[in-house]
């Protein structure tokens, strides 16, 4: 999706929106206008003209005036707001389906700290320049109306606001390209940043007892700096823009009042009439600056919806058939499977079969590829050759959300997230009873630690589970996979930092589970509980290259 693409959509999906503030913003605009003008017939046939009575009907119909103008003010902002808010919040939903639809070979694409950048800030800045569409809109229209108005006035004067339009034209075509580069330098610095203030708060502590906390501190130093440059750099751009543009109608201004003041002097001009004039060139100033901001608004919405269209663009290399066959069941083959891992040498995988209802375990050395052959039974990859079937189809023919529903991955290091017990093991799924619960943590040899915890279930993990040990988060991963009541479990060495006592406990779990189970392991006792066990390193008795 390119810039432009993405923009339109923003504003077509906030369309009603924005249409209802451009409406109070013509009448924002038209009160700009009509208030010198009520201002200059006040002087002229108010004071000037020693008319009481006309002084105070032109002193009413300011009032009233002043009141649209503060009415059409709040529906223009009010209405841009909430359609800028809604949008942002689309788009940010639109941008976190595509992140969770990716696989890994996508997500590696981009760090996490930079996407953190493009979900908020460059969001931010979209939902920002939406907010201000309409005013933008109708401010252009306020501005030609003036240079109308003005040229209504005196044909001389009319020329020298009409000769501002070369010179506003110039510093409107000089500035955008710098301002965009600078932008985009400053929003690559953000994201470098984000990714550094990520390691430096997720790794410090893993990293102190080896000295390596000064080298991540120094790197968020290098990184605000040049985030502190940038910014400069494109503060320089803005202030330039944001001068000069309204120096050109004030210069204006002054060379009004001077060939108006003699106008007046000669008796060619009124006083309410050069009044006005000055009014309406200050307005004209005021609209420049209200302008200048808005592009560069535009400018940080252009760049911000080229980074966020990168993540939307970035299509999964996993897809769905054209015409997905419904999963029959039967047991999970690979057949001549080879893999490509990133910066090694091509693997190739034994053929292997799990029956329905079978524990097999997956043993082998370190870099044979049993995590890899977990991830291909769960379609989190697809090999280079080779098929792999569950029952007659390969996994290719099947929708990857109904092979996810029906074949569940736990890895050797869960995520668990900020919140309670009972949020991280229902996950959203709020079908989940509470005796449900409780099982599958009987089952992963969890439920007595939790019983003995004063909050129990409600217990809060802290951030990505602080709080519980490396076995505590494995076993709570564990039961939140057997919640989601799968006919096939892959469990990749979720055993790898449990005691052996917890261990058998969990054996005994899983075995009456009556689940499928695929259990990578290099536990001894796992592999002497399952039912066969199945070594990659060891191929029609030879080693396989890993």
């Amino acid at each position: 999706m390119t810039r432009g693409e993405l923009l339109r959509w923003s504003v077509r999906d906030s369309r009603a929106g924005l249409a209802a503030s451009w409406i109070g913003g013509l009448g924002y605009q038209a009160g700009l206008i009509a208030l010198p003008w009520c201002l200059g017939r006040a002087l002229d046939q108010g004071i000037t003209g020693g008319n009481r009575s006309d002084l105070i009907r032109w002193a009413v119909a300011t009032l009233a005036v002043s009141v649209a103008l503060t009415a059409a003010e709040w529906a223009m902002r009010w209405w841009a707001t909430l359609a800028g808010v809604r949008t942002g919040n689309a788009l940010l939903m639109r941008l976190a389906g595509r992140v969770l639809g990716w696989d890994a070979a996508t997500a590696n694409r981009f760090t996490a700290g930079d996407l953190v950048v493009r979900g908020t800030r460059d969001v931010e800045q979209i939902t920002i320049w939406l907010s201000t569409v309409p005013s933008l809109a109708s401010g252009v229209i306020g501005l030609i109306a003036v240079l109308i108005v003005v040229a209504t006035l005196d044909p001389l004067l009319a020329l020298i606001g009409l000769a501002t339009l070369p010179l506003l034209i110039l510093v409107n075509l000089w500035y955008p390209r710098r301002y965009d580069r600078a932008n985009e330098a400053l929003s690559a610095a953000h994201g470098a940043r984000a990714d550094a203030v990520e390691d430096l708060l997720s790794a410090s502590t893993a990293v102190r007892g080896l000295g390596g906390e000064t080298v991540l501190v120094e790197r968020h130093h290098e990184a605000s700096r040049t985030v502190r440059d940038r910014t400069l750099a494109l503060a320089r751009v803005a202030a330039g823009w944001s001068a000069h543009a309204p120096f050109v109608p004030w210069l204006a201004t002054a060379a009004g009042v001077a060939v108006g003041g003699l106008a007046v002097l000669d008796g060619r001009f009124s006083v309410g009439g050069l009044v006005a004039f000055a009014s309406w060139m200050a307005l004209l100033g005021r609209q420049v600056m209200m302008l200048t901001l808005r592009f560069n608004q535009l400018g940080d919405a252009w760049t911000a919806a080229g980074r966020i269209g990168v993540v939307l663009d970035a299509a999964p290399t996993l897809a769905d058939p054209a015409e997905p066959l419904p999963i029959a069941g039967g047991p999970l083959r690979t057949n001549a499977v080879t893999v490509h891992p990133p910066g090694r040498e091509p693997l190739t995988l034994p053929d292997v079969t799990v029956e329905p209802g079978e524990f097999v375990a997956i043993t082998g050395a370190v870099g044979t590829g049993k995590s890899t052959l977990l991830r291909l039974f769960a379609r989190l990859a697809d090999p280079a050759t080779g098929q792999v079937t569950l029952g007659a189809n390969d996994l290719h023919k099947h929708a990857i959300d109904d092979v996810r529903a029906e074949i569940t991955l736990v890895g050797q290091r869960p995520l668990l997230l900020s919140g309670t017990i009972a949020e991280n093991l229902r996950l959203g799924r709020d079908g989940v009873t509470d005796e449900q619960m409780r099982d599958a943590c009987r089952r992963a040899a969890i439920l007595g630690h939790i019983e003995s915890l004063p909050d129990g279930f409600g217990t809060e993990l802290g951030e990505r589970g602080s709080t519980v040990s490396g076995g505590q988060a494995q076993r709570l991963a564990l039961a939140r996979g057997l919640l989601r009541g799968s006919r096939i479990l892959l469990l990749d060495d979720v055993t790898s930092a449990v005691d052996a006592a917890t261990e058998q406990h969990l054996l005994d779990g899983l075995r009456e589970s009556g689940t499928t189970i695929v259990f990578a392991t290099s536990r001894p006792a796992v592999a002497a509980r399952a039912d066969r066990v199945v070594d990659l390193g060891v191929h029609d008795g030879e080693l396989v290259h890993g």
